[in-house]
């Protein structure tokens, strides 16, 4: 089996694949532990580059320079080594005690950090979709995760944590745009939004609706 560095698969460049193999390549010292770094490494680099759906267990594999039938002595399927990527990756864009949430303008600095992680991880968010139908028990748990993220990031900023899911669609939403666009001046479109300028945290509550245009876009 070639060395974890050598996996083929493209673009290097992807944040989080190559946050993934920087943690798992001074873990991974058997064998079975460096073959299946080895394909989660892979998964993470196809789905950042060419989307879940389009990305097969047979892509994996060869990836990894393994035979199919390798793969599936290590994973179920496409889904399964999927949850080993985005499991980590959801645990690092929405941390459980996060710094933002002590910082002057949490929501400010909260989107400072997540928009340009999720802008260049976009396809690994947009792969939540479909393992609503292929994970259902790990999409739930990845949902109540960032909710409840998101609620305590408006807690922090003395605002209403029931607008958790408001919030939390115009996070997912940024996915969806380009990456350019999600990452150039959203931290102050947002904070804007949710605080206008001298109005205190609970005041700005009510600019919440004018979010719905952003968890669209």
């Amino acid at each position: 089996m070639p060395p974890i560095a050598a996996i083929r698969a493209e673009p290097r460049s992807a944040a989080f694949p190559r946050l993934l193999e920087t943690r798992l390549a001074g873990r991974a010292r058997r064998k079975g532990r460096r073959t299946r770094a080895a394909l989660r490494i892979a998964a993470a680099r196809l789905i950042h580059l060419n989307g879940y759906d389009r990305v097969h267990t047979a892509d994996i594999a060869d990836a990894a320079g393994l035979s199919k039938a390798a793969f599936y002595v290590y994973f179920r399927d496409k889904a399964d080594v999927a949850v080993s990527v985005l499991r980590p990756f959801v645990a690092v864009a929405f941390p459980a005690r996060s710094p933002c949430f002590e910082a002057v303008d949490p929501v400010r600095s909260a989107f400072a950090r997540l928009a340009p992680l999720i802008g260049e991880n976009r396809r690994l968010i947009q792969a939540l979709e479909p393992l609503r139908d292929d994970a259902p028990d790990f999409a739930a748990r990845c949902e109540a995760r960032i909710l409840e993220w998101h609620a305590g990031l408006l807690s922090s900023a003395g605002l209403d944590p029931r607008l958790a899911p408001l919030l939390a669609a115009t996070s997912l939403g940024l996915a969806w745009r380009s990456p350019d666009a999600a990452a150039g001046g959203v931290a102050e479109e947002v904070a804007r939004l949710w605080r206008p300028a001298g109005a205190a945290p609970r005041q700005a509550v009510r600019a919440a609706p004018v979010l719905v245009s952003l968890a669209g876009a």
